[in-house]
């Protein structure tokens, strides 16, 4: 970075900040009222509708039309458990509205590319950058001055387009396999719901699920072992209602723990809490991917491990903690206010109707083809992510430079 200049993010942009809302005006989720974003998680590159979305009375949009964001603009968490997190506004998210927990960047774009900032922003450079402007420790917070004080490295901005191409190219083939598995995710609970629920004979015995399975809780562990070490720790973050698994829940750990709390690839793990109304992953399954074998993968706290006592595969069982019915009874089964909570007799207690041999083992064909898929699918956004994050620090640090052309002046 010795040839590249640094430079105040805020001489290139302007920092807005977001509204607060009206008392007595937030909505739950009713479509014919306006979007507000709030940052909630940001797990993925692009903000669309989903958790991370509120919803206000479209009688008060005179009072926040001031506060809109449009597609591709660079969104910032200033405060709350999220301080730091950096996404980007997807297509379904344009022209909602920013909360007051985050601000949106908005680059002079003839010296500042929109894409160099997010990855910037989003690599270990920029992230030791954010954290020290956070002030407060009880409440810590981003004050907006000191967002503008952030200094990044400048190159000229035919560079910048062409660092952040080489990077988007990789999220665009990430992003890809992402919605090739959540169509297979899809055929998959189609092809449950037809043949386990839909065509259900009036032969078939009730069963509970617990007399197939035991849940047992995972692993209190301790903070200072995390961020290091041969361990695998998982926590919610694995669990997601799109994704069969999230690699960014899984985190290094150094500490020991006892073997009953070890998982092998293919087991089953269940999210025990949520502070969140929706509810998107309270009781839900993820299985952990063949690409995990070999690794210690720990199951954490907040987090239930299964193990399968039937005939059954994995497969299927995970299929139907995917099912609407099992989803509805997990969310009337529910505890607490704040923080909702899912017990393991609550799981134990869901029962459903046992089809025929046949109809297994015709059923487990089908989902073992697409298990495969889905697996192999994973395995690359593995390769992809990690080269990725292996580019990300050289790209903004000048170690690794890359080719561009001059953008000719008319």
């Amino acid at each position: 970075m010795s040839e590249w200049s640094l430079i105040r993010l805020g001489a290139l942009a302007e920092v807005k900040g977001g509204k607060r809302l009206p008392k007595g005006e937030l909505l739950t989720s009713i479509p014919s009222a306006h979007p507000y974003v709030r940052i909630t998680d940001m797990q993925d590159k692009w903000l669309n509708i989903n958790e991370n979305t509120i919803y206000v009375n479209p009688n008060i949009q005179h009072a926040i039309r001031n506060y809109t964001v449009d597609r591709g603009d660079v969104i910032l968490s200033i405060v709350g458990h999220t301080i730091g997190l950096v996404a980007r506004i997807g297509e379904t998210l344009h022209k909602a509205n920013l909360t007051e927990n985050c601000v949106k960047i908005l680059p002079d774009t003839t010296k500042l590319d929109k894409d160099f900032i997010y990855y910037f922003l989003v690599s270990n450079i920029g992230q030791s950058e954010i954290d020290s402007k956070i002030v407060g420790s009880s409440q810590p917070k981003l004050p907006l001055y000191n967002i503008k004080d952030i200094e990044l490295p400048f190159p000229i901005l035919p560079e910048q387009k062409a660092i952040a191409s080489v990077l988007s190219s990789l999220d665009d083939k990430i992003d890809l396999l992402h919605r090739q598995n959540k169509t297979l995710e899809a055929m998959a609970e189609t092809l449950f719901r037809q043949w386990f629920i839909e065509e259900a004979k009036e032969d078939w015995e009730e069963c509970r699920l617990g007399d197939l399975i035991e849940i047992k809780g995972g692993f209190s562990y301790k903070g200072e072992f995390i961020g290091y070490g041969d361990s695998l720790l998982l926590g919610m973050g694995c669990v997601s209602f799109d994704n069969r698994f999230l690699s960014t829940g899984a985190r290094q750990y150094a500490g020991t723990c006892s073997e009953r709390f070890y998982a092998q690839p293919g087991d089953i793990v269940i999210a025990t809490r949520q502070q969140s109304d929706n509810l998107p992953i309270l009781g839900f399954p993820a299985m952990i991917p063949d690409d995990y074998k070999g690794k210690n993968v720990i199951v954490g706290t907040n987090l239930y491990s299964l193990k399968n006592h039937s005939d059954l595969s994995n497969r299927l069982i995970f299929q139907i903690f995917r099912s609407k019915d099992y989803r509805s009874h997990i969310i009337a089964s529910a505890k607490g206010s704040t923080v909702r909570m899912i017990t393991k007799d609550a799981i134990e207690d869901f029962c459903f109707s046992m089809p025929d041999v046949e109809t297994i083992n015709k059923l487990e064909l089908h989902l073992d083809s697409l298990v495969s898929k889905l697996n192999e699918n994973f395995k690359q956004i593995q390769t992809l992510e990690n080269l990725r994050d292996t580019l990300l620090p050289k790209l903004m640090s000048g170690e690794v430079r890359v080719q561009y052309q001059t953008e000719e002046v008319a």
